[in-house]
């Protein structure tokens, strides 16, 4: 087992949405319980299938892992209905298509115990070639956060990382809703305005298996449009 502070167990739930992930989500749920064993971590994987039409599925279920079914489209719809099934104290988000390196749980959780976060947000830092096209990397990410800084000061270097943790206790009074992509600008709005002690740490980005799922500028209209809408609130 993972002990809190030397005392306590954490239990961690690892939620993958998926939408036709077959090429990364093996590699990756074999590498989440490769940590878990090395690591003593008592937790478990939650694979969200929403709405895939290849062998997404068959793969997590044949390695041991709980699927749950999402028929409405969406990443902030896969969230939603992952989070209702999580056991864990602490829930770690990442994607499937092994563009984010789920060796650094360990780090993640250690940065919540050594700093009493709420939230941790990944910054991808180091980003391998490939790994972001021209957009996200200089206008879509830039432009979000430094949003994000000056309507709401967040201090988050990069605001739609999608690899993080946050603790389940805390999770509960935000009231997350947002259907899509947009779920990640919520998520940490909400969290600053109910107070969450948040901290990001770096971590490589690299590129993903499969086909992206993005859409640059209707989603980016959709972060847009939940940042002003919040702010508005």
């Amino acid at each position: 087992m993972f002990f809190f502070g030397g005392m306590e167990k954490i239990d961690v739930s690892v939620l993958l949405p998926c939408l036709n992930e077959e090429q990364g989500v093996g590699v990756c749920i074999k590498k989440i319980q490769r940590v878990f064993r090395e690591n003593l971590i008592g937790g478990e994987i939650i694979v969200i299938d929403n709405g895939c039409t290849d062998n997404t599925s068959e793969i997590a279920k044949s390695l041991g892992v709980n699927v749950i079914y999402e028929p409405k489209k969406g990443y902030g719809n896969a969230y939603l209905a992952g989070f209702k099934e999580a056991n864990g104290d602490i829930i770690i988000m990442g994607d499937a298509d092994n563009s984010y390196d789920f060796n650094d749980i360990p780090r993640f959780l250690n940065e919540m115990e050594s700093s009493g976060a709420d939230l941790i947000i990944g910054n991808r830092k180091y980003l391998k070639k490939g790994s972001s096209p021209f957009l996200h990397r200089y206008v879509g990410k830039p432009v979000f956060s430094y949003l994000l800084r000056f309507l709401f000061h967040l201090n988050i270097s990069d605001s739609h990382c999608g690899f993080g943790a946050i603790k389940q206790s805390s999770l509960n009074n935000l009231k997350l809703k947002s259907n899509g992509m947009e779920f990640a600008s919520e998520i940490l709005i909400k969290a600053k305005k109910n107070k969450l002690k948040m901290k990001e740490i770096p971590i490589v980005y690299y590129p993903r298996m499969g086909k992206s799922k993005l859409r640059t500028f209707r989603d980016g209209g959709r972060h847009l449009k939940l940042i002003l809408s919040e702010k508005l609130v």
